[in-house]
């Protein structure tokens, strides 16, 4: 309680020449959160009065002193207000969050992210109700230097030591995607943060009862996820989501095969590599407009016409066919490929 109003009260008694004026100074009944836990708060009040024609006299009353409870309350908030759009088969998705110390001393937090726990849209906020699959490998990640970008050499800390009053801080959930998810398909994921005590963090632990001569341990967070905290628990939580966007392409090249002039597979001079490129397309949707090119190094030279895809030949010229070799690159023109797709490319190379 750091504000207070003042009340000038004016009294005339039975006595018209007795004129009484109080001055209450009276602390507001709202906490205001800035106010650290252990302050003293006294008051008192004064009466000014005067009687006939005596000198103005004052009376003060006893001084009322209290010590302020220490409030732990947190919140925890999705940043962006949309699902994080994701491709399938991506690795270290990210997502952010922030978890906010409304108490009013400074709290450490522990922090937990989970996939959503029965239905979302028990408790969840559109659009994170629908959860069509599972994101894996879940980890959580503390925005160490306040850029709100993830670095995954940077923001290594998985909890918040020391968190001031009234102030935010970042936090990443980073997940993996399945390979197998579907355009639109949704996860839903959780974060929650538990209060802790600063620096040490260890366990808060409410004063039962309260109104004790010192000071008390609130607990003042509201509910977060149902399934998750309740009010009162020094906990809160938020979900959000990965949605599927578009499908995930991945190209491998490699060599599947040397053979040398004395028709065994040693890499020298001579040697025939057979080369190997895989593209891979994943979840779902259409890649348009797919080209794929290969520029050989100078140390090799290209066998002419050893162009092949998923095992049909192909030719070397720009013609009716989608291959072509000229100036020391193969390009192979798929075109608009629907996803799932595996599509292997091979050609030949002698080793200068």
């Amino acid at each position: 309680m750091q504000y207070f109003a003042r009340q000038i009260i004016k009294l005339r008694t039975c006595h018209s020449s007795v004129w009484l004026c109080l001055l209450l100074f009276i602390p507001q009944l709202s906490w205001a959160i800035g106010t650290p836990s252990g302050t003293t708060i006294s008051n008192q009040a004064t009466a000014t009065y005067v009687i006939a024609a005596n000198p103005p006299s004052t009376v003060s009353s006893n001084t009322v002193s209290f010590l302020v409870d220490r409030k732990v309350n947190v919140l925890v908030a999705e940043v962006s207000g949309s699902p994080t759009l994701v491709n399938s088969g991506q690795l270290g998705a990210v997502i952010s969050f922030t978890v906010t110390n409304l108490g009013n001393d400074a709290q450490g937090f522990n922090l937990f992210a989970a996939l959503a726990l029965g239905n979302p849209a028990i408790g969840g906020i559109a659009p994170f109700t629908t959860n069509d699959f599972n994101a894996t490998n879940l980890q959580v990640f503390v925005d160490s230097n306040g850029d709100n970008l993830f670095d995954p050499l940077v923001d290594t800390a998985p909890s918040i030591p020391f968190l001031a009053a009234d102030t935010s801080q970042t936090v990443f959930v980073v997940g993996d995607i399945p390979a197998s998810v579907n355009l639109n398909q949704q996860s839903v994921v959780s974060l929650t943060a538990t209060a802790v005590a600063p620096t040490t963090m260890a366990a808060l632990v409410a004063t039962v009862g309260g109104n004790t001569a010192g000071v008390d341990v609130i607990f003042a967070d509201g509910a977060g996820v149902p399934s998750i905290d309740t009010l009162g628990d020094a906990r809160h939580s938020a979900y959000d989501a990965y949605l599927a966007s578009v499908a995930n392409l991945t190209i491998n090249k490699s060599i599947v095969s040397v053979l040398d002039p004395s028709g065994g597979a040693v890499v020298m001079p001579g040697s025939v590599l057979t080369y190997q490129i895989a593209v891979t397309l994943t979840g779902s949707g259409t890649a348009s407009n797919l080209v794929i090119t290969d520029s050989l190094p100078a140390e090799i030279t290209y066998i002419p016409e050893s162009i092949s895809v998923d095992g049909t030949a192909k030719t070397d010229a720009a013609d009716a066919d989608n291959t072509q070799f000229a100036t020391n690159t193969i390009t192979v023109t798929l075109g608009n490929v629907a996803a799932p797709a595996n599509i292997f490319i091979k050609f030949r190379a002698t080793i200068n």
